[in-house]
């Protein structure tokens, strides 16, 4: 059998002596790490947002003079093909709902208001026009889930746009990188102590930012609602022509999605009644 011949090893060898920075080391070496830290934040925004487009000169103007001349159609003709064209932004979904509202198709007025809240949940005027279109609406259901914990939960994460959310989790890590700096280079126990208490609430802040953050970034790209854009609709027990009628919705009525093809969909209303509707039927967002 093969033996296989064992190193003595000299212990002197294995005692690790720590190898220690001068002070003016330590700093450039943490002021490195904190610069290198900032760049990959400041070039990771993209994640969360990005601007809205610019719309169409051209096409831009032209429903703008259309609709200043009272011909909605032709404006909202004229916003549907930059849609088309596959640009969006927040003002584009704004005008074609006040088109469309001026041209009494409330559902569809609604539908472009909640794209529009969506991409800018801070904007006054969307939701001031959303505001008064939803008070036009026939249906009105009461809510099983508490008001304030809708509000708070809705709140909370359109409280920013996600650029919003992004740029304030960046100050909020520097923040906290520069009391954490703080905190290491301070002389005086009393701004140590700051600097420690400081820095843990900045990157707290920071964390939470985050998760609303991303939350926004997933709001803003799952279909979670839609509008009901008829003037009235079947809600039916099945997903089938054949199926039973379980009641009837009207124009600008928003509800749940729980499930949704080309044909069908199947939405849920807040006072907990379910059915299915026709896709065609309903604006999806």
């Amino acid at each position: 059998m093969r033996q296989f011949n064992t190193i003595n090893i000299n212990k002197s060898f294995c005692q690790f002596e720590p190898v220690t920075l001068s002070e003016v080391e330590g700093r450039e070496l943490f002021r490195y790490k904190l610069l290198i830290i900032i760049l990959l934040i400041i070039t990771s925004t993209h994640i969360f947002a990005k601007n809205d487009l610019q719309l169409p000169t051209m096409t831009a103007a032209t429903a703008e003079k259309a609709y200043s001349a009272k011909n909605y159609k032709d404006a909202i003709l004229a916003y549907e093909t930059i849609l088309k064209e596959g640009l969006t932004s927040y003002k584009l979904y704004y005008n074609l709902g006040n088109a469309y509202f001026k041209n009494n198709e409330l559902g569809k007025a609604i539908y472009n208001y909640e794209l529009a809240n969506k991409l800018q949940p801070n904007n006054k005027d969307v939701k001031t026009n959303l505001k008064i279109a939803n008070e036009k609406t026939v249906d009105k259901i009461e809510s099983k889930e508490n008001f304030f914990i809708v509000a708070i939960k809705s709140g909370l994460v359109n409280a920013l746009s996600t650029n919003g959310w992004a740029w304030f989790s960046i100050f909020s890590l520097i923040g906290a990188l520069a009391f954490a700096f703080l905190f290491f280079t301070a002389s005086q126990i009393a701004l140590k102590r700051i600097g420690f208490f400081l820095s843990g609430i900045s990157f707290i802040v920071f964390i939470l930012s985050m998760v609303m953050g991303f939350a926004a970034i997933e709001d803003k790209q799952v279909t979670n609602f839609a509008i009901i854009l008829n003037r009235e609709s079947k809600i039916h027990e099945e997903p089938t022509n054949s199926s039973n009628s379980k009641f009837k919705l009207h124009e600008g009525t928003k509800v749940s999605v729980l499930e949704s093809n080309p044909d069908w969909t199947n939405i849920k209303l807040e006072n907990g009644n379910e059915g299915w509707v026709k896709t065609t039927d309903v604006g999806l967002f």
